[in-house]
Formats: structure tokens, C-alpha cells, sequence
């Protein structure tokens, strides 16, 4: 049987959450504990496993985990399972972060209980979460035999990850749905408005929502 490698073109949500802080947490663990791991690995990489899992199997629930990507998670989600149904989605997207939360917490509370001390795993809880939601056209291909997303709008919500939201919230956490993905929602007016400029991209829009039911 010969399986179709042409590439498709389709239409949907796209989705990336991203663990915020952690490249400088894991800089910091790897200052404090050592650089060679062949030595010995630390515990904060069980803790990245860990947490990618969560969110990873959290979104499952409603999107195509596409791929995982160093410390984020890229899905897609067809339109016509969403549209009009973004406070569904907000809560859903909200019980992922709260158990983010738990989980870290709790990876903090049994590290600190077990007598371990550095200089930097206790700061494990300056870890969040923050996730880019858009929506919009991209073509599904074939690299090396494994299944991909490609396109403008796969650029788009890339790019979003890099912006200036935390300095208008005042906090990591946040979710943030671009204007193409908020009218699709029903969620044109939720949250504060956002805009964010990218050099070959131009301006994006948004709405800004707090993960912890908040602005």
C-alpha cells in the first residue's frame, strides 16, 4: 500500500505552551550542580520530563499534539470543534495550568523535604506556563517519512512566544489568543487587548487572558 506523502492543505487552531523561565532555571541548575552530565544528571531534568508530559497530555484532550519542542508543546485542533466554544476552551486550558502548578509545587516541596540544597532547585518556582493560541491555514507534509505542519500561520504562533505581554500583565502566566483565533472563539472582548509587531510579519492582535482567572 502507497500512503499519500503529498502535501495538504488544511485549516485549524494552533496551539503552543510554553514553560516559561526554564532555560534559565536549567542554566542556573546546571551552574550549581555541574555541567557534566555524565557524572551525575539533576533531578531538574526529570522535572522538564515531567512537566512537558502534563501539559502534553492536558491538550491532548482537545488537540493533535504536533510535536514537543525543547520546553513547549505544539498542537493543532480542527476549527469546527472549537468554533464559538472559547470559554470551553479557556477552562480547559486553565485546569491544564492548575495542575502545572501542582505538579511543580509538589516536585518543590518533596526536593526541599528530602534535604536536598542548592543554589538554584528551590527556585524551581519561578517556573509558568504561558500559551500562544491562533488560528489560520497551513499545509500538512511529509519529512523523512514523519508527518509535519508547515505555513505562515505555524510561523505566526512561533513567533508570538517571543512578546512583550508579561511586561502589561505583570506575570509569566497568561494566555494569549490572537485576534484571527478570538473572533473564531467567540472571544473578540475577553481579556485585554494586545499587539505585539514583527519584522516580514507586520502587526498580530490579541486578547491577553490570565491562566489563573485573571487578567
Amino acid at each position: 500500500m502507497v500512503t499519500d506523502l503529498s502535501p495538504r492543505a488544511d485549516e485549524g487552531y494552533l496551539i503552543v505552551a510554553d514553560i516559561a523561565g526554564y532555560t534559565s532555571w536549567m542554566e542556573a541548575v546546571g551552574a550549581a550542580h555541574g555541567f557534566d552530565v555524565s557524572v551525575e544528571i539533576p533531578p531538574a531534568f526529570a522535572l522538564l520530563g515531567l512537566l512537558l508530559d502534563l501539559v502534553a497530555e492536558g491538550l491532548a484532550d482537545r488537540f493533535k499534539v504536533e510535536e514537543l519542542e525543547g520546553d513547549a508543546v505544539f498542537g493543532v485542533a480542527p476549527t469546527g470543534d472549537l468554533d464559538g466554544r472559547g470559554d470551553v476552551l479557556v477552562d480547559e486550558l486553565r485546569v491544564v495550568y492548575a495542575r502545572f502548578l501542582a505538579h511543580r509545587d509538589k516536585w518543590h516541596q518533596t526536593t526541599v523535604a528530602s534535604g536536598h540544597i542548592c543554589s538554584a532547585c528551590p527556585f524551581v518556582t519561578a517556573l509558568d506556563l504561558k500559551m500562544i493560541v491562533h488560528e489560520g491555514p497551513f499545509v500538512r507534509q511529509s519529512v523523512r517519512g514523519q508527518a509535519t505542519v508547515v505555513g505562515p500561520a505555524v510561523n505566526v504562533v512561533h513567533r508570538l512566544l517571543k512578546n512583550t505581554v508579561a511586561d502589561q500583565v505583570g506575570h509569566r502566566h497568561y494566555l494569549l489568543l490572537t485576534d484571527a483565533a478570538a473572533e473564531r472563539l467567540g472571544m473578540a472582548d475577553a481579556g485585554v487587548a494586545h499587539r505585539e509587531t514583527y519584522p516580514g510579519v507586520g502587526e498580530i492582535g490579541g486578547r491577553v487572558l490570565g491562566l489563573d482567572g485573571a487578567v
